[in-house]
């Protein structure tokens, strides 16, 4: 049974408590609290202790602070403060956290800093603001018996899905019986990583998305992590046999739309360009056809001599300090994006503008409203969501996209312009593929709903049922439960297993994106070209003269 289920067979108004329990009079109970009188701030991890209450705080929220809540990683970022609430007076403990925890009492406070663990009382952190002294664990042994662990793990799983998976009736399955036919394949598991493939068998039965199983206790690696990598260029090399040289054929670096790249050989003060050739690394000579990525095992922050010529012999060559990359996949993303709004701009004779939201988080709201400044005197706009991971913000990116002009504003010596200033005056279309989902699809069906404009492409991912409360099992892996899920006004669930449908089907076929096109991108700029012929953006009407008083 859910743990706030309603009991039906018992009143709470009639029963008596027993004795020594505490009750809590709910009648009238907002007319007893009060705020605690502490400045605003962004607060995290409320937690009530004996006589005081708890909570951490940052400067600043952000992104990173978002997935520290959400997906703890363990960053020492945390200022903790502690409410006597005798004296009403805040104090905050003067060492940084990652986590803390109170005892069941409320009495104890144990936190954890980098990777020492502090045990004190909660008044003697109040008391001297610090967090206690360090544990000791060097000869600490925990002894783990696993297949205990993995039938609380099993039925923790089974459990949270049965009290907060969104539809009770659990998609029509006997949740039970499901779970009693999963269990029994539990003896026969060997490695953690087998029970997060029977978990996530046994909630697939559902037959929903963001059904999300990781994580976990899975002992020793048979392959220890390392810091080396193989380090990237940020380049396109390709083997010239006749020259008998790796030919730098594109050498990706920061555009006018991606200002804060970091590229390795894109530097003012490094002269590389496309058609010179790689004539060695570090002193040793690479030839056409040799692993020259052999040549770049590097740890973060090492440099690497790169020696290169427009010519593919040594004589005349010249040799680079750079450093290079463990991903170049943002400069790549960098050139794909400005070679759209590029696209875009020339295909429309400058009328129509181009933005690509890759996610619906702050950085992508951030980058929605840079692209929305710098286009919303056009005449449209094509809003690109393929690829969108979701997240939880198209609803900022429609309020602004559906913020109507109301009238203009004129300042002496000044071109009347928009008001409100951020109000567009536009015609939109909207292109998404396979890989749009969750609340990117969102985004499409409340595009659809306040009728935009005109999405092209072909149908989303196919998952809106949404997650809220992720759950930590007992050796730390987390178990997402969806639990929130999606209606229009027509009465028919969104999304869920069909995607979000687009008005035009085009679908970009491998032919054509090995051939350089994007026919989904194109057919859009043909959709808002007839948009905007068909239904012109009026123009700016004259400004009246001014008054005589």
């Amino acid at each position: 049974k859910p743990p706030f289920a309603a009991n039906e067979a018992k009143s709470a108004t009639t029963d008596a408590a027993p004795s020594g329990e505490r009750v809590v009079e709910i009648e009238g109970i907002s007319a007893r609290v009060f705020p605690l009188p502490v400045p605003a701030g962004n607060y995290f991890y409320l937690r009530a202790g004996k006589g005081k209450v708890s909570w951490c705080s940052v400067p600043k929220f952000t992104e990173d602070e978002y997935e520290e809540i959400f997906a703890p990683r363990g960053a020492t970022k945390w200022t903790l403060h502690i409410f006597d609430t005798a004296s009403k007076e805040m104090r905050t403990v003067e060492d940084r956290i990652a986590s803390y925890r109170l005892s069941v009492n409320g009495e104890r406070l144990v936190s954890r800093a980098g990777n020492s663990i502090f045990v004190t009382t909660l008044q003697s952190a109040y008391d001297s603001r610090r967090l206690g002294d360090a544990l000791n664990l060097d000869r600490m042994v925990y002894r783990v018996d696993t297949q205990a662990e993995w039938q609380q793990i099993f039925s923790d799983t089974w459990r949270w899905y049965n009290d907060f998976f969104y539809d009770a009736n659990m998609h029509g399955h006997d949740w039970k019986a499901i779970g009693d036919r999963y269990r029994a394949c539990l003896p026969h598991l060997s490695s953690r990583e087998e029970l997060n493939w029977l978990l996530s068998q046994m909630v697939g039965e559902l037959c929903v998305g963001h059904t999300y199983i990781s994580g976990g206790d899975m002992g020793p690696s048979a392959t220890p992590g390392t810091p080396v990598f193989t380090g990237l260029l940020g380049a396109d090399l390709v083997s010239d046999t006749d020259a008998g040289r790796y030919r730098f054929e594109k050498i990706y670096g920061p555009t006018e739309y991606n200002l804060d790249l970091k590229a390795p050989l894109a530097r003012p003060d490094i002269r590389v360009k496309a058609g010179d050739f790689l004539i060695a690394i570090d002193g040793k000579p690479v030839k056409a056809g040799d692993d020259y990525w052999r040549l770049l095992q590097v740890v973060a922050g090492q440099k690497v001599n790169v020696t290169v010529n427009d010519t593919p012999a040594e004589d005349g060559a010249r040799t680079v300090e750079v450093e290079p990359l463990q991903t170049d996949r943002d400069l790549r993303y960098g050139a794909w994006l400005t070679a759209n709004i590029r696209k875009v701009l020339a295909a429309t004779d400058g009328r129509v503008g181009y933005m690509h939201i890759n996610a619906m988080g702050a950085p992508g709201v951030g980058e929605f409203d840079k692209f929305w400044r710098a286009f919303r005197y056009k005449e449209g706009i094509i809003i690109d969501v393929r690829r969108n991971s979701g997240g939880w913000t198209e609803y900022f990116l429609i309020d602004k996209l559906e913020r109507q002009q109301v009238g203009f504003n004129v300042l002496r010596g000044m071109e009347p312009f928009r008001y409100p200033g951020s109000a567009g005056n536009l015609r939109y279309v909207a292109v998404s593929n396979e890989h749009n989902g969750s609340d990117g699809e969102c985004f499409l069906e409340h595009f659809k709903a306040r009728q935009l404009g005109t999405i092209v492409g072909v149908p989303s991912w196919g998952g809106l049922v949404g997650i809220l409360n992720p759950q930590r099992t007992i050796d730390n892996g987390t178990i997402q439960q969806p639990n929130n899920a999606f209606f229009g006004r027509e009465g028919s669930w969104w999304v869920e297993n069909r995607g979000a449908v687009p008005d035009i089907i085009v679908d970009n076929d491998p032919a054509s994106v090995v051939a350089g096109k994007d026919p989904q991108l194109e057919k859009a700029i043909e959709v808002i070209l007839q948009q905007l012929r068909d239904n012109p953006t009026p123009p700016f009407p004259d400004r009246p003269d001014y008054p005589r008083r």
